[in-house]
């Protein structure tokens, strides 16, 4: 099936605007699977400029996937970073930080108790994302990365630790896109078992990403960005952009060692390196789906994109996608 549409028409519609917004001080609190993050920046010629950032890994998806709910511990030590996180906000000039959470807490069924304990904490609204949300303030965050010539197809993977997004389009907006449950994380507890990723653990992977991804015939000439912390991590031992042997290599370097020992040579969490095999192997059956040469990873995505939101249209809170 070949991807169609209108570029632009899944654009953003604020319905509340604020005067004033480019150039403040912004902030957005990204509540992920994985990681929980701060970024506080201005909104400059389309560009997001960071002043501070911030992350803690909360881990909030473990055992989602099995259980159906968000651990009782890790849902009290999220509540208790963002409320941490808006302080640290309001000392930097942004006092009404956006707070945004993604596929752990929208899929939990408990989900709606952190939104609760938020609210009661810190007096602060979380916006749960969907899916649909979440990939276009990702493609929006991403393009603002990047410079392109009109016209240029994109695909956009934004690789989360619960759920990935997949958007193709160009700079005049998305075109076609897709939320699928392969996030880092989850595809990790999943398919691998041990401490290291064997090699019939990745292969596995890389059959159930083939299965999973939409049916696009995406034209020849794609450029193909990837975001994300995964991705980023990467960046640490080879060169961007990534190739398929460059994600293949990525992949046994972690299975010859523990995450542990990978993590301290790389300056890497231990959390992120244990998830490295499954990132790579996901992004390298992306690549091999499509026919694409390499990912190009670049630093914007959700947080970027709400930023962009709020600070061009207004309130993050009273968007939808049309």
């Amino acid at each position: 099936m070949r991807c169609r549409g209108r570029p632009g028409s899944a654009n953003l519609r604020p319905h509340i605007c604020r005067e004033g917004a480019l150039g403040e001080h912004l902030a957005v609190i990204d509540v992920g699977s994985n990681t929980i993050h701060l970024l506080v920046g201005t909104v400059e010629g389309g560009l997001v400029l960071p002043r501070a950032s911030e992350k803690v890994s909360v881990r909030l998806g473990e055992g989602v996937e099995r259980t159906g709910r968000l651990q009782e511990s890790r849902l009290q030590i999220a509540v208790a970073a963002i409320d941490l996180f808006a302080r640290i906000s309001a000392l930097h000039g942004a006092v009404r930080p956006e707070i945004v959470a993604t596929s752990a807490v929208r899929e939990a069924v408990n989900g709606r108790e952190l939104i609760r304990a938020v609210q009661v904490l810190s007096g602060l609204e979380v916006r749960l994302l969907s899916g649909e949300e979440e990939a276009v303030l990702g493609f929006r965050g991403a393009m603002s990365a990047v410079r392109l010539e009109p016209g240029a197809p994109v695909l956009v993977v934004d690789l989360g630790g619960g759920s990935a997004q997949f958007i193709f389009g160009g700079i005049e907006g998305p075109e076609c896109r897709v939320s699928l449950p392969l996030g880092t994380g989850r595809i990790t507890e999943r398919f691998v078992t041990g401490e290291t990723a064997r090699r019939e653990e990745l292969e596995r992977v890389r059959e159930h990403v083939l299965a999973a991804l939409p049916d696009w015939e995406l034209p020849e000439g794609t450029v193909a960005l990837a975001v994300g912390g995964s991705a980023r991590a990467m960046l640490k031992s080879k060169p961007n952009p990534l190739t398929p042997e460059a994600l293949g290599e990525v992949a046994a370097e972690v299975g010859e060692r523990t995450a542990a020992v990978y993590a301290r040579e790389r300056g890497l969490s231990p959390v992120r390196a244990r998830v490295l095999p499954a990132a790579a192997a996901t992004l390298g059956a992306v690549l091999e789906r499509f026919g694409l040469p390499h990912f190009t990873v670049v630093r914007g995505g959700v947080r970027e994109g709400v930023l962009l939101t709020a600070a061009m249209n207004g309130e993050v809170r009273g968007w939808r996608p049309e």
